[in-house]
Formats: structure tokens, sequence, C-alpha cells
């Protein structure tokens, strides 16, 4: 089709924005997965450029009603050409970045919300089936990941599938971010529990359809499984990376959100309604600590460094000994603070704490996680730790000699050695 022939298409579809595009949403709810041929394609993909052209070139673009939105989800959910699948995912992050229902207003401590915006997500019922699928429940979300979680190398469905539940996925998460950050952001300020109590996210983890565990697990699992990029086409490879990217800012929202109601908690502010559930970090620690592979592959793909860092410091402090508590009289200097990756790193560095948590975990588990909170702890100043960057690099670098000490058949990996080569180089460039 040429250019003319489609912009002709859309300006005559677009021509009354109330009643011949509206009339033309009610047909694609109506027919999209009836038939599937060329022609029914193009009047998808017509129908998208017309959307786009009331609502994103105008300057002053007009939003999309309830049932647009609908419609172009319904595209993205069963489209079934590449096409048609990229396409109605790229309109819907687009239009909701152009027209946000929740945001921050110039005062920095209040939060606008739209009445009555669309959202993909329905909390309103436990029922799962929507008649004309054009809302997410709870338990399809789950479902989702379980069915990313089974493997692209594995999967007997088809790669336009698998690339459609990836790009689902990305979008869902998207929707996710924007509803929760600006929450997250003015709570911040006003520790207004109701904000986040409301946010979609919380709505998703509180629905007694998702078993949290699990669905945590399945995060987990989904990031670190085998992906033979090879065997795959580029457009499910560039795919792939987008799926574990929109995995990582969901295991970072949730521990967000952990973090929040954990203040919430402590203020008093919260009410047994609001539930109690097993705190993300948690079940994250219990899937890593007793798998090896899974916690390099984890930490290889978990690209947030404050959490990374986070996930390190509690996985490492329940084999670390705990310092002892000193009397008021005590003239002793009290012990490193094991809460931060300096204190860590100085007491592996003492040969006998060194000797008994290579026994416990390995000196490979050990350089993999010392490393990898090193690297992350270089990229972003934590205000919880005062230590220069300067004293972490000297401290890095005792650690590993410490781990030689105890042990001279221990193998400082490939991985240690560009550490301790990145510890070494900062020096320099501090000296």
């Amino acid at each position: 089709m040429s250019k003319e022939t489609k912009g002709s298409n859309s300006s005559r579809v677009i021509s009354s924005y109330g009643g011949g595009l509206e009339a033309n949403t009610l047909a694609m709810l109506d027919s999209i997965g009836a038939k599937d041929n060329r022609d029914a394609n193009e009047d998808r993909l017509q129908y998208l450029e017309a959307v786009r052209a009331a609502s994103l070139v105008p300057e002053n673009g007009i939003p999309p009603t309830n049932k647009m939105y609908q419609a172009i989800f319904r595209i993205l959910r069963f489209g079934r050409t590449l096409e048609l699948i990229t396409s109605s995912f790229q309109l819907l992050t687009q239009l909701h970045e152009r027209f946000p229902w929740v945001y921050i207003s110039d005062s920095a401590d209040h939060l606008e919300i739209v009445d009555e915006a669309w959202s993909p997500f329905n909390f309103g019922s436990d029922v799962d089936f929507d008649e004309k699928e054009t809302s997410v429940r709870s338990l399809f979300f789950q479902q989702l990941i379980q069915n990313m979680n089974k493997g692209g190398n594995e999967s007997d469905e088809s790669d336009l599938k698998i690339l459609g539940n990836m790009l689902l996925f990305k979008y869902l998460v998207h929707v996710l971010k924007l509803d929760f950050t600006p929450r997250n952001q003015v709570y911040e300020e006003t520790m207004n529990w109701s904000l986040l109590k409301e946010s979609s996210l919380n709505q998703l983890l509180a629905s007694r359809r998702v078993n949290f565990k699990l669905l945590m697990k399945d995060c987990v699992s989904t990031m670190c499984a085998p992906f033979d990029a090879r065997e795959k086409s580029i457009s499910l490879v560039e795919l792939h990376k987008g799926m574990l990217s929109a995995m990582d800012e969901l295991l970072v929202m949730i521990m967000e959100l952990d973090a929040s109601k954990k203040k919430a908690d402590l203020e008093g502010i919260t009410n047994r309604g609001d539930g109690v559930r097993t705190p993300a970090m948690e079940i994250i620690l219990d899937e890593l600590t007793y798998d090896g592979f899974l916690l390099s592959n984890f930490l290889k793909v978990f690209d947030d460094p404050k959490w990374k860092l986070e996930v390190v410091l509690q996985y490492l402090t329940k084999y670390l000994p705990k310092p002892s508590v000193r009397t008021r009289r005590s003239n002793v200097p009290q012990a490193e603070d094991s809460n931060t990756l300096n204190g860590i790193l100085k007491t592996i560095s003492n040969g006998t704490n060194a000797k008994n948590i290579t026994k416990k975990i390995g000196s490979y588990i050990v350089q993999l996680l010392i490393g990898h909170a090193f690297l992350a702890r270089l990229t972003f100043i934590n205000p919880n730790e005062g230590d220069s960057i300067t004293e972490i690099c000297n401290s890095i670098i005792s650690a590993f000699t410490s781990l030689k000490r105890v042990d001279q058949k221990i193998d400082i990996l490939p991985f240690g050695k560009e550490v301790l080569f990145t510890a070494e180089m900062v020096l320099k460039t501090k000296a």
C-alpha cells in the first residue's frame, strides 16, 4: 500500500473522531480473532494508524476512549503478524506516556489521578474470564510469567507467540511502573500509605488468585533460564533482552513496595486489611542460596545496582559472624558494620572469617558475591554507607588476598581477576 493510499484511509477513518473511529473500534473488538486474513490484518493496521494520527501526531491530540484502548490491547494480545503485535505495543506505550493517568502535580507532594482512566488490569473481580478479553486479571499475569518460564528453547509455541508474550509482559510492566513510580515518590514525601495500597502493583500482588511465592520463584527462574541466541531470530533475541529488562524492573518495583510497606508498618499507618506476605527479598534469597548456577545467572542479568548490592549484602550477612555487642564501659572499638559492603569486606579480610565462610558456601560463591557487590557499589552513591570508594577498593583487594591466604589451592576466578584489576585502576586514578 502506498503512503498516499494509507494516509487517505486514515484521514477518512478519523474524519469524525467521536463517530467513525469509535464505530471502527467496536468493529475491531468484534472481529479480532474471528477472521485472520490479509484484508482483516490490513484493516487493523489502518485502525492503529488512525488512532496514532488522531492522538499522537497533533500537538493537541485527543486521548483515545477506553473502548479504543481495549481494541488496541486486543490487537496486541491476539495479533497474528509481527507488524500488528509490534505496532500495537508501540502505540499503547506511547499513548500512556502522552496521556498519563497518574502523575505528580506542580507540587511535589501531590498526586493527580485521572478518574475512569483505562488500564489493562482488572482487579474488580476474582472471575478469570473476560468475554472479549480486553483486560488482564491477576491470575493471567502469573500464568504469563509461567509460560515465559518454560523457556524459548523448550517451548512448542511459535516464535511469533513467544515474541507476543514477551511484548505483552513488557507492556504490562511498563503500565505498572507508570502507575507505581509517581505514587511511591509522593509516598516518600507524605507517608500516605493509601497511595501505594491503591497502586496497580499492590492490587496485583494482594490478589487472592496470585501465589506470591510461586510468582517470585517464576520471575527468578525466567530471568536465569538458558536462551540459545544462535537458534533464534534477531527479533526474539532483542525481545528477550527487553523481557529481562522488564523482569528486572518488576522485581525492583516489588522490593521498593516492600520497603515502603515496612516503613508504613513501623509508622503504624497500616492495618490487618493491608495483608501480610513474605518480602520478595527473602524468597529471592531462598531461591539463590542453594543453587550456584542460578545465583551466577541472576547476578549477571539483574542490573539494578542498588538492589543487587542489597541482595548480596543480605546473602552474605547470613553466613558472617554477628558483631559482638559492646557494653557502655567498653573501650574496645565497635566491630565493623556488617550491614555495609565495606564492613562485610573487612570481616572477610579476617583470616578466620574467610576460612569459615568459604567452608560454608565455597570460594566460588564468595568471589561472585563480593565481586558483583563491588561493581554495583561503584555505579552509585550509597547514602547509607559513608565509606569512600578508595577505602572500599582497598577492602576488596584485602578480601581477595585473605581468601587466597587461607587456602593456597583457591583459584581466583577470571571474574575475580577483573574485579581486582578494576579496584587497582580506581586506586591509581585516585592517587
